[in-house]
This record gives structure tokens, C-alpha cells and sequence, in this order.
């Protein structure tokens, strides 16, 4: 009897000890922050937020005062702005706090972050894991980043790189590697899957050593220090979003700030500079019309940029890419 009892104890301690997060474990564990589905509908009376957190997060004792910020940040609306106190009958959006083990982690390597999202947006990386993304969320090489209706999302690049995806739009970071000082060896290669986004390049585009690709199914474009906006849109309507592999899908470009190449599948480039505008399918050849961009390509801060550029945008126009585009015009803008 007495050997079975201390056979039990040791089990049950050994079990016991197995559970318990040790030292190391705890060093190799982080926690990232994103919008959760759940929300505390209505404040109510003497509620406290530190009153809530403890009763939803009970087992993140340790994190509670971060949980404080995160929610704290996403409900401005529910905080009297005088005590910091919360507001009866206000609705607060909580947070989803995820476990990242560091060995995980450091299997997908890091390319980026959240700066600013608006709405819902959410990521799969490449081993196939799905996860919502937040303020400040970690976006990794190979992500493939959807955003839905009446959403958008703001991503900054380790090189200093920005893409601000557009509603309903669907991107990968196919490649993404930053060698010391930016030299040949860094590489930077997108997918745009479906929608659009504006881009603002960074250092590995800036460096002619480097690599960088933007893929959009119609054309591949590579820039050298630019900003653009491109969408994949139905036809001329870029108010509906729609994916490369659409039937009667074109590609919509505008040049904001530097010069972009364009290349087709049979390797013929072309260049679009800073204040032109662009249209293409996967038959025929890039487009430039005196039109405006069609309803739905620019939001007001981009097309604030477009229009101040004169209707002949600089003496580099005779130097672009009009005779390349001689039979192409047939497909026209609005038709």
C-alpha cells in the first residue's frame, strides 16, 4: 500500500511539474495583441475596466496591465475624458491576446508591422495558421494580408516601406530580405492577389543593387524609389474590387512620386512617371489616356497628390514610354 501510495505522488507531482510553465519555457514565449470578436456590449454601473479584465483574462495575470492599453486604445469613445473612468452603457471592443512560441517565431522571419488599421483585416502565413491583425501586429515573409468592406490597413516594411491596402484586397509578401546596408542580396517581392493598395517604397527599392518585384498577374512592376497606387479592378469600375484571375480584370496605375517599370510575360518594359496614369489587361499593352483615374482608383489624399501635376507632367514625358504603347489605345479609358 505504501508503494502504491508514493508511486501515485510521484505521478501526480511528475504531471504536475510537466505542466508548470519553468524558467525556459517563459523565456521563449511572447504574446502579440489583435481586435477580438467579442465585446462588452453594455458598461455597466461602477464598472471598472480593472474589474473586467481580471474577470476576462484571469489566466494573463501578468499581462493585465498591457491588456489595460490595448483596450484603452481601441475604445477612446468609451473613457470619460476628464477621469479616465469608463462610461455607463458604453460598448467596449476587447482584444485577443496570442501566445507566440520564440522557436515559431523565428521560423518566420519578420518584415514588417501594423501601423494603422481601419476595420478588420486578417492574415495567413505560410505554414497555413490564420490570426487577425491589430495595431502594431507582426506581418512575416510569406503572409498573404486580407482586408474586407470598409476596411483598410497600413503596414511598415523593415526597410522603411509602406503599403496601405485598400478594402477588400488580398496581398502577399512573397519575399521580403533586408541584407546589411541595403546592398545586392536584399529583396523585396510582392503579390497583389486581389483589390489594391498604394505603396511607398523604401531602401531596397532605392538601391539599384537590389530586387524588387511587385507582382500583379497582368504586369510586374519595378520601381526605383516611387510612390504608386495600383488596383486590380472590374473593368473601368475600380469601385468593385476584383482578383487577377477575373474575367475582364484590368490593371489600373498611378504614378505619385518617382518612376515605376512595367514588364509583360514576354519580358517588353515600359515606364510610367510621377503625375501619369496607366491602364492594362493581360492581351494588351499599357495604356495612357489625358483621363483622370476612373471613380474608385484614389481616395481624396491620393488623388490630392494626382491632380497637381500639369496635364504634361515634366520634360521626362518625351522620354517615357508612348511609342511603346501605339496600338494598344483601342482599349481606351470609360469603354
Amino acid at each position: 500500500m505504501k508503494i502504491k501510495f508514493i508511486i501515485s505522488l510521484f505521478f501526480i507531482f511528475g504531471l504536475t511539474f510537466i505542466a508548470l510553465p519553468g524558467n525556459a519555457e517563459e523565456g521563449s514565449i511572447r504574446y502579440e495583441f489583435s481586435d477580438s470578436s467579442r465585446a462588452i456590449m453594455r458598461v455597466g454601473r461602477n464598472q471598472s475596466l480593472d474589474m473586467l479584465i481580471q474577470q476576462i483574462y484571469p489566466r494573463y495575470e501578468e499581462l493585465w496591465p498591457k491588456i489595460r492599453n490595448e483596450i484603452i486604445s481601441r475604445n477612446p469613445h468609451a473613457f470619460n475624458r476628464y477621469t479616465g473612468r469608463l462610461i455607463q452603457g458604453e460598448r467596449i471592443k476587447l482584444v485577443t491576446v496570442r501566445k507566440i512560441h520564440e522557436g515559431a517565431a523565428s521560423y518566420l522571419s519578420q518584415v514588417g508591422k501594423v501601423g494603422l488599421i481601419n476595420g478588420s483585416a486578417r492574415v495567413i502565413n505560410k505554414n497555413g495558421s490564420e490570426r487577425s491583425l491589430g495595431a502594431n501586429a507582426l506581418i512575416y515573409e510569406g503572409d498573404r494580408i486580407n482586408t474586407y468592406s470598409d476596411s483598410f490597413l497600413v503596414v511598415n516594411m523593415i526597410d522603411g516601406a509602406q503599403m496601405r491596402i485598400k478594402e477588400n484586397s488580398a496581398i502577399k509578401v512573397t519575399e521580403y530580405k533586408v541584407k546589411s546596408g541595403f546592398e545586392k542580396g536584399s529583396t523585396s517581392v510582392i503579390d497583389l492577389i486581389k483589390g489594391g493598395l498604394r505603396k511607398i517604397t523604401g531602401s531596397i527599392a532605392a538601391n539599384p543593387l537590389s530586387v524588387y518585384r511587385f507582382h500583379t498577374g497582368v504586369m510586374t512592376i519595378g520601381v526605383r524609389g516611387t510612390d504608386f497606387v495600383v488596383k486590380l479592378c472590374n473593368g473601368n469600375d475600380c469601385t468593385k474590387s476584383a482578383s487577377r484571375n477575373d474575367a475582364g480584370t484590368l490593371l489600373h496605375v498611378v504614378v505619385l512620386d518617382g518612376l515605376i517599370t512595367l514588364e509583360d510575360e514576354e519580358g517588353v518594359q515600359g515606364e510610367l512617371i510621377l503625375g501619369q496614369y496607366a491602364v492594362a489587361n493581360s492581351e494588351t499593352k499599357i495604356i495612357v489616356d489625358e483621363a483622370e483615374p476612373v471613380p474608385g482608383m484614389l481616395i481624396k489624399e491620393e488623388r490630392d497628390i494626382f491632380i497637381q501635376y500639369p496635364d504634361e507632367p515634366l520634360e521626362l514625358k518625351e522620354k517615357s514610354f508612348w511609342p511603346w504603347l501605339i496600338g494598344g489605345a483601342l482599349l481606351g479609358i470609360g469603354i
